[in-house]
């Protein structure tokens, strides 16, 4: 191994102890205490050694983001693998993220904090924003191939274009998960005690509903 290819693999080795720090105090204590000077601590590195790899406190969210969608479109890419109709993958899909909020909310919450960075256009000159918006980007794919298929197959109307319906599943799944966020998150969230619905149970009843509005007629249960 050569100088520089050791060089590359100690700061990429630094890179992830300091997100990882960050990603344990995310997790632990919620995003709003999260500090440059705490996960320096927690990292054992110097404070300036910390801005040497990201440049402030939104940089290091984005950061974990981008291990977030990372990870969550390695889960998607797993669906797709399988033989399942296309319209089966769209379901296997909407657990898939449902389970990945349940699993690693941290990760849900850098996810939500890169949206509103897009909202107030703060940190635009950072490298992991890109990094999270091409991910975005490719687990938005994923869905659309996903769609395709079942299209191909017949399992799914054809009715609208695949990156239409992507779009019609993508933000009203969302909708779904930020409410299963906020029940397990949230203390003061009580929607779900008040109209005594389980979370498993509107999931269930938000794809039934969404499967056949996809589903073409031979397929519709």
């Amino acid at each position: 191994m050569g100088v520089v290819e050791r060089r590359e693999r100690e700061k990429e080795r630094k890179r992830n102890t300091m997100l990882d720090a960050a990603e344990s105090i995310l997790m632990d204590r919620g995003l709003e205490h999260l500090s440059m000077d705490d996960v320096a601590e927690k990292a054992e590195v110097s404070k300036g050694s910390l801005y040497l790899y990201f440049q402030n406190k939104n940089d290091l969210v984005l950061g974990i983001c981008y291990r977030a969608t990372h990870l969550l479109n390695e889960s998607f890419r797993k669906v797709l693998d399988s033989n399942l109709s296309g319209l089966s993958l769209v379901r296997e899909l909407g657990e898939t993220y449902l389970h990945y909020v349940k699993n690693h909310p941290q990760y849900y919450s850098s996810m939500k904090f890169l949206d509103n960075l897009h909202s107030t256009r703060e940190g635009t000159d950072s490298e992991y924003l890109q990094l999270c918006t091409q991910n975005r980007q490719e687990g938005f794919r994923l869905m659309v191939e996903a769609i395709q298929r079942g299209m191909d197959d017949g399992s799914i109307k054809q009715e609208l274009p695949a990156e239409q319906l992507a779009l019609l599943f993508w933000s009203t799944s969302h909708g779904v998960v930020t409410i299963s966020y906020m029940h397990q998150n949230y203390e003061h969230f009580k929607l779900l005690d008040r109209i005594g619905m389980k979370e498993e149970d509107m999931f269930d009843a938000y794809m039934h509903i969404l499967s056949h509005g996809f589903a073409q007629q031979t397929h519709e249960s």
